[in-house]
């Protein structure tokens, strides 16, 4: 009886140490629980602050002759067609974001270029401000120039989209958005420069500034612009196309103008977009005027459609004696042509669609602007015929 009353106090103790350690496990426990829960929150931040996504473009192309109608020749082109895009949009507050597109083409080897880089800030949910790296403002599908899957088209219509090479601009801007009933109006402002390898040569825009207004009530969307920027214009790829050596800087400082409005129409069955534009440049850069109605519609997943475009330059008398009679012709610059599609788009599958267009282009009376000048005349070339089979995807 001695022993167990000796052994008792033991026993307790022993029984309190466990209850401790067992103490001391349960909370090891809780604690690594809520560690894990604090992990997986600052894990799921971490993915909601930082979102990526992405556009890919492929397919063929092949023209009736080496006209060189949106770059395309008798020889069958794949790699001006293909291009894939990552851009990532970073939350650095909840009223700040960065944002990085990158860009590689199959017609630069892929080299990734960097398309979009800038930091935008909302101080209030209808004012927006961003600087850095940016699309030029200036049509109606401007942010999505590349993305082929935002577009119903193969390819934007050339006689409006293919004159003007520059795609980017480094500056700033500021957009506000003015809230109706049942539409919105969105007035933006921009500024800044710019120094590109256009389709004709090196552009550089000097002191850009410019406004939109877009108008929208979900259905009808109406967009009107006015651009202004000192324009400096070397076309040496133009001065590649003749002969002979030419003087190929078309300005030089140059004050340039930019006009456009645009329309569009989309109940969920009926498409209709409509851009008009006018350029004017100062020196021998043509000025032209341009536009292009473009018509589709919807039957499921199928949406067929028809383009009619158009484009003249106004500013013939500019370029006398600019180029050497006889040898290098002055419709080396000069513009006219009418352009017409038809075309279709396949969406097989959310994000994937295919589209297949023949585009015929004619009327090239007073000149063939940005087309191979050279062959043209030889050839004695008044039309020509482009062919075009393209997957488009965004993810």
């Amino acid at each position: 009886m001695k022993q167990l009353l000796h052994l008792a106090p033991l026993a307790l103790a022993i029984a309190a140490n466990s209850a401790s350690a067992q103490s001391t496990d349960d909370t090891l426990a809780r604690m690594q629980e809520q560690l894990n829960s604090m992990q997986q929150q600052l894990n799921a931040a971490k993915d909601d602050r930082v979102r990526f996504n992405g556009f890919f473009s492929t397919g063929v192309a092949r023209a009736s002759n080496d006209a060189g109608y949106a770059g395309i020749t008798e020889e069958t082109n794949v790699a001006d067609l293909s291009l894939m895009a990552l851009q990532g949009t970073f939350d650095v507050t909840e009223k700040t974001q960065a944002v990085l597109q990158l860009v590689g083409r199959g017609a630069d080897d892929w080299d990734p270029e960097i398309e979009w880089a800038y930091l935008s800030h909302r101080p209030t949910n209808d004012l927006q401000l961003r600087a850095g790296k940016m699309r030029v403002p200036i049509f109606m599908y401007s942010d999505s120039l590349e993305v082929g899957y935002a577009q119903p088209w193969a390819r934007p219509p050339q006689s409006v989209y293919g004159p003007i090479a520059i795609t980017s601009y480094v500056g700033a801007d500021a957009s506000y958005n003015f809230n109706f009933d049942s539409s919105s109006l969105t007035a933006t402002a921009f500024t800044g420069f710019t120094d590109e390898d256009g389709n004709s040569g090196d552009v550089e825009l000097r002191n850009i500034g410019g406004l939109n207004l877009t108008w929208t009530d979900y259905v009808w969307t109406v967009r009107g612009v006015a651009a202004t920027a000192e324009a400096s214009i070397d076309a040496t790829k133009l001065g590649e196309l003749a002969p002979v050596p030419v003087n190929s800087v078309l300005a030089d400082g140059s004050r340039g103008n930019f006009y456009g409005i645009g329309a569009s129409y989309d109940d969920g069955k009926w498409q209709i977009i409509s851009e008009v534009t006018r350029v004017e440049v100062g020196g021998k850069f043509p000025d032209t005027d341009s536009a292009y109605l473009s018509i589709g519609h919807r039957f499921g997943s199928w949406t067929p459609y028809v383009v009619a475009g158009w484009i003249e330059s106004k500013d013939e008398g500019e370029r006398k004696g600019a180029f050497i009679p006889g040898v290098v012709p002055e419709s080396i610059l000069n513009y006219q042509r009418q352009e017409y599609s038809v075309g279709t788009r396949w969406d097989i599958t959310p994000g994937v669609a295919i589209k297949a267009d023949v585009t015929h282009a004619r009327g090239l009376d007073k000149g063939y602007g940005n087309l191979n000048t050279v062959y043209m005349l030889s050839d004695n070339t008044t039309s020509t015929n482009v062919y075009t089979l393209k997957i488009d995807s965004a993810f």
